[in-house]
């Protein structure tokens, strides 16, 4: 049975056995990289490159990752960088709005699909204004649909780190597209 490790680059030089913690590491979050990263390089393939790039620096410093405050909060910042850097190399951006806007469930299903679409660009430009951390967060729960706790594994904080700053991150977007009503209480959770 062939194990899902990280793929080695034919120059790379060849490996003995894993760790079985980075095996484990790697399964647990190899899937929820590779759709984050497929979000903004709008392509799998160069997603999936830019993660195994990242799982192949985070398996060369493996002893020196264990030893951070954090280890997923670590790795969760070099696929980024990796996948920003994939972006760069292919002279992209990130593609949050590219895609992102064009494959909502609301878009199919709309009665106005041109007003829709308007909503969904205004919308992918709002989080794209929202700080680093409240944007991971509003795309694990509301684009890629993980749970508080998923999501939290994934960057390496806590669930109730992750349930306050998807709070943040909604009452920003309501400012930003001028939703905010005055006295609007907000912190119930949705």
């Amino acid at each position: 049975m062939k194990r899902d490790v990280p793929k080695r680059r034919a120059d790379a030089a060849p490996m003995t056995e894993l760790p079985l913690d980075f095996e484990a590491f790697h399964r647990m979050h190899r899937p929820a990289y590779v759709g984050w990263a497929k979000t903004y390089l709008n392509n799998k393939a160069d997603a999936e490159e830019a993660v195994d790039c990242a799982f192949e620096q985070l398996l060369i410093a493996w002893p020196e990752v264990l030893t951070k405050e954090s280890p997923a909060a670590y790795a969760w910042q070099v696929m980024k960088n990796r996948t920003i850097d994939a972006a760069r190399a292919r002279g992209r951006r990130e593609a949050l709005i590219d895609s992102a806007a064009f494959e909502t469930t609301a878009l199919r299903e709309a009665v106005n699909p041109i007003g829709q679409l308007e909503e969904s660009i205004n919308l992918f430009q709002a989080i794209e204004a929202l700080p680093e951390r409240q944007r991971d967060v509003v795309v694990l729960l509301y684009s890629h649909g993980h749970s508080a706790r998923e999501a939290a594994e994934h960057l390496g904080i806590t669930p109730a780190a992750v349930r306050s700053t998807a709070r943040h991150a909604r009452r920003r977007l309501q400012e930003i597209l001028g939703l905010a009503k005055e006295g609007q209480d907000d912190d119930v959770a949705h």
